[in-house]
């Protein structure tokens, strides 16, 4: 079997910032698709999530193969953007300290995907009208939720869940967990910066996912939803339609 996909990316400011932190990347003819949400002072989350996309978006772009001949490459392509934009915020020192969150799709006709991820961005996978969270945030909120400390539905909006504990440019080596598995005809992927999921919950995403004939539609009734929750941060969502080619 062979596999095509399509793809839509919306990002909006919110409600409440001045300025867009988050950075996408997107190549549909060599199955790359990025979200990445930077922090820092002034521009520097800008910057640095500009430069996650950049890096690891060209690496794994120029990488072939299935999945197992993928990971240590996308381990590698992570590293190289922490040493960037570390470099970069040793040489201007209003950039000191910043970082970024980042979640990597990589999707291969053979019919697998690779997700590599660091951080609070998250990536969802709907499929037969059931979502599911494909990767696991890194922060302090979700460690107290692996502890037993807190329950899941805590988590979202505490006081404390822009406590990042892994991420780009913080990390001296910066290591992504990594998650593979099968396509399937129909399959629709959602990365997301934590503007989105902050704002709604997984219930709700999944409405959303299915309020729009087109990625494009979906993509808008995602944004809407999440302003109209709040908007307290940048919101970016991009959205990947699997198809099975015919033989």
């Amino acid at each position: 079997m062979r596999f095509d996909w399509s793809a839509s990316s919306l990002s909006d400011v919110g409600l409440v910032r001045s300025g867009n932190e988050d950075s996408t990347f997107i190549n549909v003819d060599a199955g790359v698709f990025i979200v990445a949400d930077g922090m820092g002072g002034r521009a520097a989350g800008e910057v640095a999530s500009g430069i996650a996309t950049h890096v690891i978006g060209g690496a794994a772009s120029a990488a072939h193969g299935c999945t197992d001949d993928l990971r240590e490459s996308l381990c590698a392509s992570f590293l190289s953007a922490g040493e960037e934009v570390v470099f970069q915020a040793r040489e201007d020192s209003t950039r000191s300290g910043m970082g970024t969150t980042c979640t990597v799709l990589m999707l291969r006709d053979c019919g697998e995907y690779l997700v590599g991820h660091i951080g609070d961005t998250r990536a969802y996978l709907l499929r037969d009208g059931v979502l599911t969270r494909v990767t696991k945030d890194h922060s302090w909120v979700q460690d107290q939720v692996d502890r037993g400390l807190i329950e899941p539905a805590e988590a979202r909006g505490h006081p404390a869940s822009n406590l990042i504990t892994r991420a780009i440019g913080v990390d001296a080596t910066p290591t992504p967990d990594l998650y593979s598995g099968d396509i399937r005809d129909g399959d629709v992927f959602l990365l997301a910066s934590d503007g989105l999921t902050d704002m709604i919950d997984d219930q709700q995403i999944s409405a959303m996912l299915t309020c729009g004939d087109s990625l494009d539609e979906r993509a808008e009734c995602l944004i809407r939803e999440a302003n109209d929750a709040g908007g307290f941060d940048n919101i970016t969502v991009l959205l990947v339609e699997i198809r099975l080619l015919e033989p």
